[in-house]
C-alpha cells in the first residue's frame, strides 16, 4: 500500500524500529513527536537525537534505525517512495516534489500545538488503512496526508531550501522524476514547468545544456521506451499498448513510434523475438535508458 501509518503508545522501555529495506521502493517516513519524548535515529554508525516537539522527515535509505525512548508517544507516517502522490491532489504537486527529492534526514523543532494537529492527522490515517472498506477512506485519507505533507512542507520550504530547489541540477531531477510519474498523461512542455516552478524557456535551455535533448526529446523518448518495453515483453495487443501508453487513436501511436524506430510497432516486436529465438541481443534504441 503507498500510505501508512502506525501509533507509537509510550512504553516502559525504549524500542527500535528498522528502516533499512531491499524493496524496489521503500518507505519515506514522517515521524511526529507531540510531546517531550525523545527519538534516535541512526546511520552508518551516526546518531541523531531529536527531542519533541519535533517532526523529522526520513527520506528512503537516510536511515538504518529509528528508536523511540521509553516513555515516549510517537506517530510514524509511511509513504512508499515514488507513488505516494497518488493520494494528493494536483494543488501539493510542489511539495511533494520536494519531499520526494529531500537528500536527508530533515528533523524542525515545532510549535507543540503544530506537532499535535499532525498528530492528529496521522492517527486519522491510521484508522482509515485498518479499515480500507469504510465509505469514503481513500477521500479522508487523501485529506488528511495533504494536511501533514503542506504542513511540513512550508517548514521544510522556509528552512533555507529554496535556493537548493531552484538550482539547475534540482529542477533536472525533479522534471525526471516528474516525467517518470506523468509521461502517461502528454503534458505538454509548459505543463511540466508549471508544475516545477520555472518556466519553458528555462527549462528547455537547462535539458538542452546538461542532457543534449531538449524537454519533448525527452518526453517523446520516455513514452517511445515504454512502448518497446511492453511490446517485448508479450503478446499484449498493440491497440492495448497505445491506450495504456495514453494513445487514443492507435494509428497515431504507429505513426509515433515508427518516427522514433524506424519501425512499425509489430514489426517490431516480431524481430525482438526473432532475435531472441535466436540468441541475440535485443535491438537498442538511440537514445539513453530513463531515468
Amino acid at each position: 500500500m503507498p500510505v501508512g501509518a502506525e501509533l507509537i503508545a509510550a512504553h516502559y522501555v525504549a524500542r527500535r524500529w528498522t528502516l533499512t529495506s531491499k524493496a524496489a521502493r521503500p518507505f519515506i517516513h514522517l515521524l511526529c513527536l507531540p510531546g517531550g519524548g525523545t527519538a534516535e535515529i541512526g546511520q552508518a554508525g551516526r546518531t541523531m537525537r531529536t527531542v519533541g516537539p519535533a517532526l523529522v522527515w526520513l527520506p528512503a535509505g537516510s536511515a538504518d534505525y529509528l528508536e523511540v525512548s521509553a516513555g515516549t508517544t510517537a506517530q510514524l507516517l509511511q509513504l512508499r517512495a515514488g507513488i505516494w502522490h497518488r493520494y494528493l491532489p494536483p494543488s501539493a504537486e510542489a511539495a511533494y516534489l520536494a519531499l520526494e527529492g529531500a537528500g536527508g534526514t530533515l528533523a524542525l523543532q515545532v510549535e507543540a500545538d503544530l506537532a499535535a494537529t499532525i498528530a492528529r492527522s496521522i492517527a486519522a490515517i491510521a484508522a482509515e488503512v485498518a479499515t480500507p472498506a469504510r465509505s469514503g477512506a481513500a477521500s479522508i485519507m487523501s485529506a488528511e496526508l495533504t494536511l501533514c505533507v503542506l504542513r511540513f512542507w512550508r517548514l521544510f520550504a522556509g528552512d533555507g531550501n529554496r535556493n537548493e530547489e531552484s538550482s539547475s541540477t534540482e529542477i533536472l531531477s525533479r522534471f525526471r522524476r516528474l516525467l517518470e510519474e506523468r509521461y502517461q498523461q502528454h503534458l505538454r512542455v509548459s505543463d511540466y514547468a508549471s508544475l516545477l516552478g520555472t518556466t519553458p524557456d528555462r527549462l528547455h535551455a537547462l535539458c538542452s545544456r546538461e542532457l543534449k535533448r531538449s524537454p519533448s526529446e525527452l518526453i517523446q523518448q520516455r513514452l517511445v521506451r515504454e512502448a518497446a518495453t511492453r511490446l517485448e515483453a508479450g503478446t499484449i495487443a498493440v491497440k492495448q499498448i497505445a491506450f495504456a501508453l495514453g494513445f487514443t487513436d492507435t494509428a497515431y501511436f504507429s505513426r509515433f513510434f515508427r518516427k522514433h524506430t524506424g519501425e512499425a510497432p509489430g514489426v517490431w516486436r516480431r524481430r525482438v523475438a526473432a532475435r531472441a529465438r535466436a540468441g541475440r541481443s535485443r535491438p537498442t534504441l538511440n537514445f539513453a535508458d530513463w531515468p
